[in-house]
């Protein structure tokens, strides 16, 4: 069924006008995050290594100062590799605030710890990488409007975007890219001209809590994740320490303030704080934050595509939501630049992604199982288990660490085998 405002250009013969971009023409970018400014670069960058100069205007109405709480800002390994020998830019090493060793990995009285071997993680502030890569973004060239969009509209040669905002009303181009994360009134607003829709999502609540910089050097360089037993909102949660305060976060279907709080209150999360955490005004805690749970509904069709989170194509229940975004950026701008910007042609795009999709079975039912042990009180054994076992405390941390897909985790531990080993050692632990 055709969506309301949704025009399928008609195509010449002699010329596709849905043919990969040309110069001159232009792409606009809603979101100025990860995923659309790796978008603008490599839009401006490959454009002009292909003879082409492509007109990137990117809106974004987010101010990525210090009191934004977007995401805690863990870059995970494969970031510094995406962005230096795929996306063309240097990896920020100014914004790194410490290294990443491992996670501590705690459910109720247990308390297992996982060393990286090796495969550093780095903390930054939750929003530098925005910053950075908009900054990039605008030394190629970029326009980027601090606004946001109040419509869309799809016509036979080109799509327009509104704003109130002065020298911004009725900006055309001829490609849309939908980077806005999953701003509900964004999504909306696609909604009702495209046959887009948004991905499901769990939610996060995070909290910044300062502490005295001389008790942060000596805390240790490790992730501390918790799968709570006795509170069934939170699926998990983690304490991530930086240079001068911890970010605490949990997620779950429904999140709250008032869940925060009481994660905060358990005694295993309060002894990995200092005594006297603040509870004054200057604890900055956000609104809920959607995670995507699966790929987006006709993410991409004639004319628009999305990435990053508002895509949806993201490893589930992961990190390196940052890396993700990058290379969804990356591959969309690619293809619109190589291949066209077609239903037709942003289908490679999308395949591209499959081996994310066809994880999500495996996601799902790693998911289910965890919350299945944590409700019924076994992931403390399981973490006793797996402190007996190598197997078991490898498969932890390629869980935890995101260097391998859940299929690839289950196929080479083999599940049987692993299942016999953790109920060999839960009957040992019990």
């Amino acid at each position: 069924m055709a969506t309301p405002g949704y025009i399928r250009p008609n195509r010449p013969r002699d010329k596709d006008p849905l043919g990969p971009l040309e110069d001159g023409q232009t792409a606009i970018i809603i979101g100025g995050g990860p995923a659309g400014s790796s978008c603008a670069i490599t839009l401006k960058m490959m454009g002009r290594q292909l003879g082409r100069d492509i007109n990137v205007i990117i809106y974004e109405g987010r101010k990525f100062d210090d009191d934004c709480i977007k995401r805690v800002g863990v870059l995970a390994p494969p970031l510094t590799q995406t962005l230096e020998e795929i996306i063309g830019v240097p990896f920020p090493c100014q914004e790194v605030e410490r290294k990443v060793v491992g996670y501590y990995l705690h459910s109720g009285d247990a308390k297992i710890r996982l060393h990286m071997a090796g495969k550093l993680s780095f903390v930054g502030h939750n929003v530098a990488i925005d910053r950075y890569l908009l900054s990039k973004a605008k030394e190629l060239g970029v326009r980027v409007i601090p606004g946001r969009i109040e419509s869309i509209k799809f016509h036979p040669d080109c799509v327009t975007v509104e704003s109130s905002l002065k020298g911004a009303k009725g900006l055309k181009g001829d490609v849309l890219v939908g980077a806005f994360g999953l701003d509900a009134e964004t999504a909306y607003l696609m909604e009702n001209v495209t046959p887009y829709k948004s991905p499901r999502a769990m939610f996060s609540v995070v909290t910044r809590i300062p502490a005295d910089p001389e008790y942060m050097k000596k805390y240790e360089d490790y992730l501390h994740v918790f799968l709570p037993t006795t509170l069934e909102d939170i699926e998990f949660g983690v304490v991530t320490p930086k240079l001068t305060h911890f970010f605490v976060n949990v997620a779950g279907p429904a999140v709250t303030r008032d869940s925060l709080e009481r994660f905060l209150s358990l005694p295993e999360v309060r002894e990995t704080l200092p005594a006297n955490i603040s509870e004054e005004s200057d604890v900055i805690v956000s609104r809920p934050l959607p995670i995507p749970l699966e790929p987006a509904q006709n993410s991409f069709g004639d004319r628009y595509v999305t990435v990053g989170d508002t895509s949806g194509l993201l490893r589930a229940y992961k990190g390196n939501g940052i890396n993700s975004a990058c290379l969804t950026g990356h591959k969309a701008a690619e293809v619109m630049l190589r291949v066209g910007i077609s239903l037709h042609a942003l289908r490679e795009y999308h395949n591209s992604f499959s081996h994310i999709v066809r994880d999500l079975p495996y996601g799902r039912a790693v998911r289910q199982m965890t919350v299945f042990a944590e409700k019924y009180g076994m992931m403390p054994e399981a973490l006793r288990a797996a402190a007996k076992d190598r197997a078991l405390l490898d498969v932890l941390i390629d869980f935890l660490s995101g260097t391998k897909t859940y299929r690839e985790i289950v196929s080479d531990a083999g599940i049987t085998k692993l299942s016999v080993k953790f109920l060999k050692g839960l009957t040992i632990s019990t």
